[in-house]
């Protein structure tokens, strides 16, 4: 199992929900490779409440709309980093410029990769969720 929070980044620009078929397709797969080749090896998909954060950091104007960017990654995870995608009880999802200035203190491994890569890129970190008790 991965000790959380755990990340990794998907260079590329994402793929609506709504989008047809075939770039469905080829995107969801580019997220559960990149996934895979993040997740510890032999690791087991997490069980129990989690939640997830998926940040675009795209070039110009925003490529879709955030709430259809989440779906089809959140499908492409199951199964490899969780056993089904009703364990997410809280779902983040945000737009950013990637050109744009940010202050690095904290910033991951994977986050940095993403921002060398020199283009847009996605990044999706998985949390356990908050406690039930705690309003969001």
């Amino acid at each position: 199992m991965s000790s959380l929070p755990w990340d990794f980044v998907v260079l590329g620009v994402p793929v609506s929900v709504q989008a047809k078929s075939t770039s469905r397709t080829r995107w969801k797969a580019a997220v559960s490779a990149a996934a895979r080749a993040a997740w510890p090896a032999g690791g087991e998909p997490l069980r129990g409440r989690l939640q997830i954060h998926v940040t675009c950091y795209h070039d110009s104007a925003p490529p879709l709309d955030v709430d259809n960017m989440l779906k089809p990654i959140q499908d492409a995870l199951i199964g490899i980093v969780y056993v089904d995608d009703g364990q997410l009880v809280d779902c983040h999802g945000h737009l950013r410029d990637v050109n744009a200035q940010y202050g690095v203190r904290g910033m991951t491994p994977a986050q940095a990769h993403g921002f060398v890569s020199d283009g847009p890129f996605v990044h999706v970190r998985i949390e356990p969720a908050p406690e039930l008790g705690r309003l969001p």
